[in-house]
């Protein structure tokens, strides 16, 4: 997962293809942005693994949709497929790291 220096452009991880809704990993700013579903299958694992993985480490994401903002009061999306994470470049190597282990 590697950021291009000085454009505005994303960088795309290795072997990513280009953006299409729902099936990629997208650097803007130091942060990594995706589906649950597409953090496992570039990691090579389960969404469950990903989220144990951001747990036990205390991965703190940027963005997790699945938990309430506490300015509204609704269901948050728990699907995998639906469920999107958001991970500082940092955070998003170490959980690599771990589940390359």
């Amino acid at each position: 997962m590697k950021q291009r220096q000085g454009t505005a452009t994303p960088a795309r991880s290795k072997g990513v293809s280009a953006h299409r809704s729902g099936d990629t990993l997208e650097v803007w700013g130091g942060i990594i942005s995706a589906h649950l579903d597409d953090w496992a299958e570039e990691l090579g694992c389960t969404p469950e693994d990903v989220l144990g993985v951001v747990e036990s480490a205390s991965i703190d994401p940027v963005v997790d949709t699945a938990k309430n903002k506490g300015q509204e009061d609704h269901d948050r999306p728990a699907d995998p497929a639906l469920r999107c994470l958001a991970l500082t470049i940092d955070d998003a190597q170490t959980l690599k790291n771990i589940l390359s282990q």
